[in-house]
């Protein structure tokens, strides 16, 4: 699907925020022994009131979401019946570092990025749309030294929308075919946070009351007009926001001042230099032993996002009342999510069981078709390999199919040609959406809370598959849903 233009999670154990794919939060302040760098600093902060927990579906009968997932290798020799025309077809890398190209100002090396220009390759010859993303500040170009995952010295933004320019030049050519691209992954975060390595973005400055929008904003008044001089179709993201919690309405005890970020992009007039937002919301794994409710649930009683709809929606809610604060609609993209098994819940996840990954299928369809229905262009699965950060990839230890695996094919695969047409509200305790496809309406129903809810449905269904595509055998119309099932019928 081609479009135009146009992680932290909070637990819910203590209140303390895990770590994104890959790394640890080294800090939750400022280390004292740590040179300080100050950026330009914007003061004033107007508040933003909550919106309602859901956000208005789209009724425009052609609404249709990309399913995508995020791969380090992208080798899907063996995997035809989940990559292409009619599985998952968008993909996101992380990435390509501006520091391995020009270690040396003024010295761009290309041939080390073989093994990266390979993956680029398969993945057009898969069908896979590519979201690239761009990170890695060069020693010479570091405005907080030490830092390759920080904010670009003010006189080396040119050094560096030159590089963007040639890595739009050069990718965006047959046989790689780039056509998005993402400046940072998880920008709205501090660096003394993290690894000078990480792979987080970090263009955060917690000295300043935007936490560094600003002056990300500069830098995509830079890059933006070189990414579009270069191939004037390039679709330009915003660096997958973490956004921890809301700023205007935090936990008790909790900073949320980096969910600042986005406003001072804004406030510093970035919002004509960039195509979409993208950001980031995963879900953590409680199973019945623990007490706490399910999957779904956990995601929608986040104490940081459940007063504007839960992890997922609260954060679409929110980027969209700042930008609706500045007088402006951006396509949103959920460029990492997924169920994921933590080390904080020892109880189910060391090692996790059946109901983890049975659940996880669950909620592969669930979070995909809820952000369908509230107007997300896509959805992007973290990770495609085995076994994953915290257990959330499609492939196990031995890189063989999960059961989430399967899930995302059969939903991909069924609804590739769909349209949204609208929620499915007349069974209580149901959650469920209608799509139209060439041949038939399809809804896909669950229990949210993971109860057997007895329905009675229509007398002219065709056929009801479980949620991997398996036919249920079904005697008259009485059925008992609990995970999602996929109700067709006759056009």
């Amino acid at each position: 699907m081609i479009w135009g233009p146009g992680v932290l999670i909070v637990l819910l154990l203590a209140g303390c925020a895990a770590d994104a794919p890959g790394e640890t939060l080294e800090a939750t302040l400022p280390d004292p022994n740590v040179e300080v760098v100050e950026l330009p600093t914007q003061q004033s902060i107007d508040p933003v009131e909550p919106a309602p927990t859901t956000v208005p579906a789209s009724t425009d009968p052609e609404n249709q979401m990309a399913f995508g997932l995020e791969s380090h290798d992208a080798d899907f020799q063996d995997h035809d019946a989940l990559i292409g025309e009619h599985g998952l077809t968008l993909m996101r890398h992380n990435g390509l570092l501006w520091s391995e190209v020009e270690a040396v100002e003024g010295t761009r090396d290309w041939s080390n990025q073989i093994g990266l220009e390979g993956i680029l390759e398969r993945s057009s010859a898969s069908g896979l749309d590519m979201i690239l993303i761009l990170r890695g500040t060069p020693e010479w170009a570091q405005q907080v030294p030490g830092s390759f995952c920080g904010p670009i010295k003010p006189d080396k933004l040119q050094n560096y929308a030159a590089f963007v320019s040639e890595a739009v030049s050069r990718y965006s050519q047959p046989p790689y075919n780039v056509k998005y691209w993402e400046l940072g992954n998880e920008p709205d975060v501090d660096p003394q946070l993290v690894r000078p390595n990480s792979v987080f973005g970090c263009w955060g400055n917690y000295l300043d009351a935007y936490y560094g929008g600003g002056y990300y904003a500069d830098m995509l008044k830079v890059v933006y007009p070189a990414i579009k001089n270069a191939d004037p179709e390039a679709v330009v993201l915003l660096g997958g926001l973490l956004l921890d919690c809301d700023p205007n309405f935090p936990p008790e005890g909790k900073d949320c001042s980096a969910g600042n970020f986005l406003e001072g992009v804004l406030l510093n007039g970035g919002g004509d230099y960039f195509d979409m937002v993208s950001f980031h919301g995963y879900t953590p794994y409680f199973g019945p032993e623990t007490g706490f409710p399910y999957a779904l649930s956990v995601d929608v009683n986040s104490p940081s996002w459940q007063h504007l709809g839960g992890v997922v929606l609260g954060k679409v809610n929110f980027i969209r009342q700042v930008l609706a604060k500045y007088g402006l609609e951006k396509p949103l993209i959920h460029t990492e999510g997924a169920l994921m098994c933590a080390e904080y819940n020892p109880t189910d996840c060391e090692q996790p069981g059946e109901l983890f990954f049975e659940a996880q299928a669950d909620y592969a369809v669930r979070v995909y078709l809820r952000n369908w229905a509230n107007g997300i262009l896509g959805t992007i699965w973290y990770q495609f390999e085995g076994p994953g950060w915290r257990y959330g990839g499609l492939l196990d230890e031995e890189q063989n199919p999960k059961p989430v695996y399967t899930a995302l094919q059969f939903m991909a695969s069924r609804l590739s040609d769909a349209s949204y047409i609208g929620e499915v509200s007349q069974f209580e305790g149901l959650q469920g959406y209608e799509f139209s496809a060439p041949d038939s309406r399809i809804w896909v129903l669950w229990s949210p809370e993971q109860l057997d809810t007895t329905i009675l449905l229509p007398g002219d269904f065709s056929g009801i598959y479980d949620k991997y595509g398996s036919q249920i055998n079904q005697e008259g119309s009485i059925l008992i849903v609990n995970s999602p099932v996929y109700v067709e019928f006759q056009q």
